[in-house]
Parts: C-alpha cells; sequence; structure tokens
C-alpha cells in the first residue's frame, strides 16, 4: 500500500511538472509571437521610410534635371544674345581660325588668316576644270579633317554659316569647252570644295558656295604668281541674322 501511494504521489508529480512546462512553453511561444509581430511592425516602419526616401531623392532628382535644362536654355539664350553682337561674332570668328592656325603645319597649300581660310586652287583643281583631283583630295584631307573636328564644337543654337568662296584671276578664260567666264569655272571650284568637305562629315545645311570670278583679287598684278595667288577658294565662318533680330 505504501508504495501504492507514493507510486501516485510520484505520478502527480510529473504531471504537475509536465503541465507547468506545457503552460511555460506556451508562454514563451506567446512571447516569441509577440517578438516576430514587433519585429514585422518595425521591418514595415522602415520599408515605409525607405520608400518615402527613395520617392522624395526621386522628386529630388526630377527638379535637380528641370532646374539643369532651365539653366543650359537660359546659358543657350545668353550665348545667342551675346552672339547678336558684331563684336562678339568677329571674337569668335577670330578664336576659330587662331585655334585652327595652332593645330595644323605651316603649309604652301593653306593660308589661316583671322578672319577666313585661304586654299590655293593650282595644287588641289584639275587645270581649267572645276573638279578637285584625287591627288587634290589626298592633299586637302588633313586640313579638312581639322576643319571638321573644330566646327564639330560650334554651337548648334548659334546661326553659324561656313562659306565657300571660289575666286579666279583676272584673266579670261579662252577655248574652254565647259565654262563661259570665270565665273562660271569659280563657282564650279567652290561646289566641288563644298561637295568635298561633306563628303569628309561637315554639315551641309551648314554649308554655302559662291563663285566670285575676279571681284575679289589679291594681288592686283600682271605677274604669273599674282595670278597664282588669285587663283583660291576661300572658306569664312558668318553668322547669319536670327528671326528675332
Amino acid at each position: 500500500m505504501r508504495r501504492w501511494l507514493m507510486g501516485l504521489l510520484l505520478i502527480g508529480g510529473l504531471g504537475t511538472a509536465v503541465a507547468d512546462a506545457a503552460e511555460t512553453c506556451e508562454a514563451l511561444i506567446e512571447q516569441s509571437n509577440v517578438q516576430l509581430e514587433a519585429m514585422r511592425r518595425h521591418a514595415e516602419a522602415i520599408q515605409d521610410s525607405l520608400q518615402g526616401l527613395n520617392d522624395a531623392l526621386q522628386r529630388a532628382e526630377q527638379r535637380n534635371a528641370e532646374q539643369t535644362r532651365q539653366i543650359e536654355r537660359l546659358e543657350a539664350e545668353l550665348r545667342a544674345q551675346r552672339v547678336r553682337d558684331p563684336g562678339e561674332q568677329e571674337r569668335l570668328v577670330r578664336d576659330f581660325f587662331y585655334t585652327l592656325r595652332r593645330q595644323l603645319p605651316v603649309s604652301a597649300l593653306y593660308e589661316i588668316l583671322p578672319d577666313r581660310l585661304i586654299i590655293a586652287s593650282d595644287p588641289v583643281f584639275v587645270f581649267g576644270k572645276g573638279e578637285l583631283g584625287a591627288e587634290g583630295q589626298d592633299r586637302l584631307t588633313p586640313l579638312v579633317d581639322t576643319l571638321a573636328a573644330l566646327v564639330a564644337r560650334l554651337p548648334a543654337e548659334f546661326a553659324w554659316r561656313l562659306r565657300v568662296e571660289g575666286h579666279s584671276d583676272s584673266r579670261p578664260l579662252r577655248s574652254n569647252p565647259k565654262f563661259e567666264s570665270n565665273w562660271d569655272l569659280s563657282a564650279a571650284r567652290s561646289v566641288s570644295m563644298l561637295r568635298f568637305l561633306v563628303s569628309r562629315g561637315l554639315p551641309e545645311d551648314r554649308l554655302s558656295a559662291v563663285g566670285l570670278a575676279d571681284t575679289q583679287l589679291r594681288d592686283p598684278g600682271d605677274s604669273k604668281a599674282a595670278h597664282r595667288r588669285n587663283r583660291r577658294i576661300e572658306i569664312h565662318l558668318i553668322y547669319l541674322p536670327t528671326p528675332s533680330d
């Protein structure tokens, strides 16, 4: 009997211990669930905060981009207003040809003045014809490629243009089956030069060609050297009036 009573007491104690352990586990599980829920809410709060910061950053970037566009637009308008000034135009032209002269070696083929580029006709054009010869094109390529690189840096918003002028000497043409006068020959040569410039990458819509015959002689003399100096192509950088002028 005593052993039986002791067994009952032992079993009762074990039951109580198991019940206490189960209650403790439930309490721990509940506490863990509460902590997990708190962590979930904290993570959501962090996510919401990050999203808010990201939205604010995007709005700031949009404002900065718009402000940058406005600044660029104002700067372009300011440059356009400045370039309408004849004095500013002269400065830009001088800077252009000064830079071109610095980037090219001295050559008998061309002469770079403060306001224009002069190319001798005899070394590059077929005698008595309006086309550039193959050898002439080879000679011109380094010059024209340097010119094209410099032209590419000119502001697109400016109404600039390169004018290609053909000039002849003062002697009338004789027995030329293709050209009736120096006007025709000088015009043909200016157009041929323009086409070559376009083939080397210069923008066609920024070029113009004109033949001036012997109306602007460099040398009024009658020697062979004078006639040779007068047979030439000139390239001018000019600024056209804008619609608001």
